[in-house]
């Protein structure tokens, strides 16, 4: 037993069962034994601490074509004199560091350059400082300084598998009523327990985006801590004629069913076995966060999955570009391309949104009549 589990265990039998909501907030950020508090968990099996790959630890390519789709977006907003660059959840600092390698190529953008990190695990703080060590740190969008929240600067915000890691609720329809799903202590074990039924609390833009037709057992997620992150967030862009992309996994249309899950050295493993020992993610309702940036102001494109958007940025040359030079790892960019696109890969699992401030361009990448995407299947990094 975890010793953060057997904390869970006492707090549970003196209080009662605990939210999901509560769970996986304590397994994910607890102060001393949180996931992502002590440790750096991105990497392959063999690394120390290696529970799963995010796409710019597979190739650098990610990077260069996010970093380029600022680049582009800058230029044709006529170069505003000054940009704040954010990232919220940086990693490792990886994405980033391709970023700025690009945009050190356009002396006139990387000049302008103000990068921030949202940021609360010390361990990761610790990692991000190897590569980008000019990079300001935050603890929440919130507590970004006046002159970024307010001033004449550009906002661009980039949150690549940042939410999925953000708190959920579950709740089973049951056809006369909801039932939430909540963790409970059974012979020792954490177990899942049902409140009984009642009246979930869903927000209004999760309650207009309900499916249309629910039987009973079906399962609906819900996220305050997402919906709070992306109404800060579309507060901040419409202040500072903004735009962000959120790249995660997730769906764009209202589903049902249990996304929760866990992950330890690349394998999956009950949610409730080792908390602060897996990783935690649920699956991102892309529908939710769209809506809300568009209640905001913000104008919100059709969701886009991570292949098609990358391909539009230019993968498929990047590609061939790095195996020319150098063609003895050719297999292997091609390989890193396959991962980051290939429809049975990262390619239509990952979704990507990008939401703007209504004075902006349109956004590259966002290829209209872009295939439908398929249902969501199990995360398989």
């Amino acid at each position: 037993m975890t010793p953060l589990k057997a904390r869970i265990a006492a707090k549970i039998q003196t209080d009662g069962a605990l939210s999901l909501n509560d769970y996986m907030a304590m397994a994910l950020s607890d102060p001393d034994d949180g996931y992502y508090m002590q440790r750096v968990p991105f990497g392959a099996p063999t690394d120390a601490g290696g529970d799963f790959t995010t796409a710019p630890e597979v190739s650098q390519m990610f990077g260069e074509l996010v970093g380029a789709w600022c680049i582009d977006l800058w230029d044709r907003m006529d170069r505003p004199s000054t940009v704040n660059l954010i990232e919220l959840g940086p990693g490792r600092g990886t994405l980033m560091a391709d970023m700025l390698r690009v945009a050190v190529q356009v002396p006139a953008f990387s000049a302008q350059l103000q990068v921030h990190f949202i940021e609360t695990s010390p361990a990761l703080r610790e990692e991000q400082k190897k590569r980008v060590p000019k990079a300001r740190w935050h603890e929440t969008l919130d507590t970004l300084p006046p002159n970024v929240q307010h001033d004449d600067a550009v906002t661009l915000v980039i949150a690549n598998e940042f939410f999925d890691a953000l708190p959920i609720t579950q709740h089973e329809y049951t056809g006369n009523g909801w039932r939430e799903i909540a963790v409970d202590i059974e012979n020792d074990e954490l177990v899942y327990a049902r409140t009984p039924p009642h009246a979930p609390a869903f927000s209004d833009v999760q309650t207009a985006l309900l499916p249309t037709t629910m039987k009973s057992g079906d399962i609906i997620e819900a996220s305050a801590g997402r919906e709070k992150v992306m109404q800060q967030l579309s507060a901040l862009l419409m202040r500072t004629r903004g735009a962000a992309l959120i790249i995660d996994y997730g769906y764009s249309q209202p589903q049902t069913g249990d996304s929760f899950q866990a992950m330890r050295h690349h394998e999956f493993v009950h949610p409730l076995a080792e908390p602060g020992a897996a990783d935690l993610t649920a699956h991102v309702n892309f529908a939710v966060l769209a809506r809300i940036a568009a209640n905001a102001g913000l104008h919100a494109h059709p969701t886009a999955q991570q292949g098609s958007f990358l391909r539009a940025l230019g993968l498929d040359q990047r590609a061939t570009q790095l195996a020319n030079v150098t063609p003895e790892a050719g297999n292997k960019i091609m390989s890193e391309r396959d991962r980051l696109a290939a429809p049975d890969q990262m390619g239509h699992l990952f979704k990507v949104l990008g939401v703007r401030h209504p004075d902006l361009p349109a956004l590259a990448g966002f290829v209209a009549n872009a295939p439908p995407e398929e249902t969501p299947a199990e995360e398989t990094l």
